[in-house]
């Protein structure tokens, strides 16, 4: 049989029975004086049996050795590593489908990482922060969520103490801060920044401090580019010292 007719019976392209001859897990036959390769009934039976083995997870590395092993020693230890694959998948897919149900019930932002984005969602409404702020904040989440570890416990305990422990007058400087445009006057911006450190509750003005460089780097270089001018400045006099 020629390669279409064999390709076809094996359920594969002839891509793929080329690639197979590349790299030598499927021997190529002689060809045939008008130029076709001549296949056999053996041929399609290893075919056949390399594609249940690849359809089972076994990798076209370890084929050969499957294929050939009369002991079945390495195939016993082929398959207790594609056991052990097959439970790591099944518990990355659970915790997946963990995440997807949590934010569907938090109704929180599908690209912020996991807890954060339905955390902040909640915070936000009970804000009432106009939607650029709210997409602001959950940026710099994003980030320091990424650049502090894969854990983001710390970050959901500072939102859940925020929303617990702030008081409405700091709410309200922060709603301030959100809505003012960029040519509020300096007195405005002196006002809001004030208001910011006398009711900050229970931490610092400059929220970097206990940053990294490279991490306070990249969050101003971050607010550089969303906040306006007014909103930078107050910013600046948040963080000046007290005269």
């Amino acid at each position: 049989m020629h390669s279409h007719q064999l390709a076809k019976l094996a359920g594969v392209t002839v891509r793929t029975l080329r690639h197979y001859h590349q790299i030598g897990i499927l021997s190529e036959p002689p060809r045939s004086p008008n130029g076709y390769r001549r296949y056999t009934v053996d041929d399609l039976v290893r075919l056949l049996r390399i594609r249940h083995l690849v359809g089972l997870g076994v990798s076209l590395t370890e084929v050969p050795s499957i294929l050939d092993d009369d002991l079945h020693e390495s195939t016993t230890m082929v398959l207790d590593r594609i056991e052990a694959d097959i439970d790591a998948k099944m518990a990355q897919l659970s915790a997946q489908r963990d995440l997807v149900r949590s934010l569907r019930t938090e109704g929180g932002a599908p690209d912020a990482p996991a807890g954060l984005g339905g955390d902040l969602s909640k915070l936000h409404s009970e804000l009432g922060l106009p939607a650029e702020a709210a997409r602001f904040d959950l940026d710099v989440a994003t980030l320091i969520a990424q650049l502090s570890g894969p854990d983001v416990h710390a970050a959901r305990e500072a939102i859940a103490n925020l929303s617990e422990h702030a008081t409405p007058a700091f709410f309200d400087a922060v709603k301030q801060l959100a809505q003012m445009p960029p040519d509020a006057p300096g007195e405005q911006r002196q006002r809001t920044a004030d208001a910011l450190r006398a009711n900050l509750p229970t931490a610092s003005p400059n929220t970097c401090e206990s940053a990294d460089t490279a991490t306070t780097k990249m969050l101003q270089e971050l607010q550089q580019l969303h906040l306006n001018s007014a909103q930078l400045d107050t910013l600046a006099r948040l963080r000046a010292p007290r005269s």
